[in-house]
């Protein structure tokens, strides 16, 4: 009796099983709360304005190439953050990849102007 109560049991949890929908095992990361994209946006705008107040002061020395660098990849930070939250909003229709490449070049620009830095530093 206990075998015929176990395989009815199996049975009803197998069809439950069945008909349950798919679970997504693979995780997957949303996109950033729209409040941590203006923050790092507005951080950007931020740090950009010092990098050029800073250039302005070193304009024509050796560092104004590299503040350069650096305003230009806070720039691109920023610009990359506004297309998240414009396509967040639905307001522009923008690619996925469109925002890693942008960080890629971000993190470029920030390689670079280290490196011209460490240039005119030796």
């Amino acid at each position: 009796m206990k075998r015929l109560g176990l395989l009815g049991l199996s049975m009803v949890a197998a069809a439950q099983l069945q008909a349950a929908p798919a679970v997504n095992t693979v995780a997957v990361a949303p996109a950033p709360p729209a409040l941590l994209t203006i923050i790092i946006l507005a951080c950007a705008c931020v740090c950009a304005f010092f990098c050029f107040q800073v250039y302005s002061l070193v304009r024509g020395g050796q560092f104004s190439r590299c503040w350069l660098l650096f305003m230009g990849g806070f720039g691109v930070l920023a610009l990359s953050q506004l297309g998240l939250l414009l396509s967040g909003f639905g307001i522009i229709n923008m690619g996925q990849f469109i925002v890693p490449i942008m960080l890629v070049i971000m993190t470029g620009l920030f390689l670079y102007g280290l490196v011209e830095t460490k240039r005119v530093l030796s």
